[in-house]
Order: structure tokens, then sequence, then C-alpha cells
């Protein structure tokens, strides 16, 4: 997930850090550092994130 800019995801869905970190259920300080890429985000607040900002991952297989 390195190239994922959470920022950016962040900010096109209209959410401070404080505001997603709240609907997370984490502390925003935590949330900043994933963002920062100081701490690994878990595949599970990953999803949380893209659910939270009405986002989806579409997986292609290649034929």
């Amino acid at each position: 997930m390195n190239s994922i800019n959470l920022k950016s995801i962040r900010k096109n869905a209209g959410f401070s850090q404080q505001e997603l970190a709240n609907l997370l259920g984490i502390k925003q300080q935590q949330y900043s550092r994933y963002e920062t890429k100081a701490n690994q985000i878990s595949l599970g607040i990953f999803l949380k994130i893209l659910t939270v900002c009405n986002l989806e991952i579409k997986i292609e297989t290649k034929k």
C-alpha cells in the first residue's frame, strides 16, 4: 500500500484528520502517522477509510 496517498483520499472526501480519526475510532495522532507513513496501516483500518470515504477497490484479472 505504499503508493496509496491517504491524505488525498481524506481531503477528496472532505474530512479533516480529526474528523476521519473520530469516524475510524482512533486518535488523530495515530491517523496522522498513517498519512506520513511513520506507522504501517493495517488492512482493516485501510478498508474502513475506504468505506467512510465512499470508495471501493476494484480488482481486475488479466485474461
